[in-house]
């Protein structure tokens, strides 16, 4: 069953208040579900909540939000609460920053959720390994591809649900169709 969506606002521009209202939002969702995770003592690397926020702020704000959240919120969760860890930093600012852009392009270019979305995992998830092999050929490859399947698994179930709930709240009365 597919998830039929209203159409989205504009892209928002880097010149607009809003911009920096949702990256700040995304950013703060970003970080905080991860903390909340572990008090829970579930693993950030298995459920990847930080990856669900880049990835609705991109689809539904554009390239330019997606970018900045996949960017900023490994980065601002790191300084608060040292996840993720520090050798992992880089790794995960590459996937997300990939993420926040390719779903944001693509939703630019009228994509639906579904193919933004697979688009964006295997591209971040393809630079990240690429990553690995090349900058850190002693990490255990197969351990990162085989932990992250129900973070993966929850991607795809929650993502269109959330774009499709958070639309409700973004899109103004006079907005309609479909993506």
């Amino acid at each position: 069953m597919l998830v039929q969506t209203k159409a989205l606002p504009r892209v928002l521009t880097f010149g607009e208040a809003k911009y920096y209202i949702f990256s700040l939002t995304f950013v703060s969702l970003a970080v905080f579900f991860p903390w909340l995770a572990h008090q829970f003592n579930i693993a950030g690397q298995i459920f990847l909540p930080m990856h669900i926020f880049v990835m609705a702020a991109g689809f539904l704000f554009g390239w330019r939000i997606g970018l900045a959240v996949g960017v900023l919120s490994p980065l601002l969760s790191y300084s608060l609460t040292q996840m993720p860890v520090a050798v992992l930093l880089p790794q995960v600012v590459l996937e997300l920053a990939i993420y926040g852009i390719v779903i944001g392009l693509l939703r630019e270019k009228s994509f639906n959720i579904w193919i933004s979305l697979l688009s964006a995992m295997i591209l971040g998830r393809a630079a990240r390994i690429l990553f690995i092999l090349v900058l850190a050929p002693a990490m255990n490859l197969w351990q990162f591809i085989a932990i992250s399947w129900p973070g993966i698994i929850l991607q795809l179930a929650l993502l269109p649900v959330i774009v499709s709930w958070a639309q409700k709240f973004v899109l103004s009365k006079d907005e309609t169709g479909k993506v």
